[in-house]
């Protein structure tokens, strides 16, 4: 592959974290969706086969993770605004400088962090959150590993 393919390549694959991290279980099954493309341009059909069971086996065992962890950190009534909170800070790191956006995004949002004062509410609140980012940094990874 040339210099300006790998740039796409990791241009689509960050793509494709940011629908996991973005849209949640939709999110994640475009991203499975992305992956199959990336696989089908890049084996034959052989290799195809071998790598396309174990996308979509990782696409529904994340998707099921997403479900699970979702449902439980909604019995455990976290605030709701936490995700979007967080969301809102990483597109204003993204145009601005990161202590700016950080100021702006206390001034604008005004989201807090820690929802509640329990050690569980706390945990419940960043699980869905930290859960999407490890299933889209696997994606990333998955997918510099289909292109070897």
């Amino acid at each position: 592959m040339g210099f300006l393919q790998l740039i796409l390549l990791e241009g689509v694959l960050l793509l494709s974290a940011g629908m996991i991290f973005f849209g949640g279980v939709r999110g994640t099954v475009a991203a499975t969706v992305v992956l199959s493309g990336i696989n089908i341009l890049s084996h034959d059909a052989a290799q195809f086969w071998y790598w396309e069971i174990f996308l979509l086996s990782g696409g529904t065992i994340g998707i099921v993770l997403q479900l699970i962890v979702g449902r439980s950190a909604n019995k455990s009534q976290v605030v709701n605004g936490l995700v979007g909170g967080l969301i809102s800070l990483v597109l204003f790191g993204a145009f601005i400088t990161p202590i700016v956006a950080i100021i702006l995004w206390a001034l604008v949002v005004g989201t807090g962090i820690v929802p509640k004062n329990e050690k569980s509410q706390v945990l419940w609140g960043f699980a869905p959150t930290i859960l999407r980012l490890i299933i889209g940094l696997v994606g990333v990874i998955c997918g510099n590993i289909l292109t070897l």
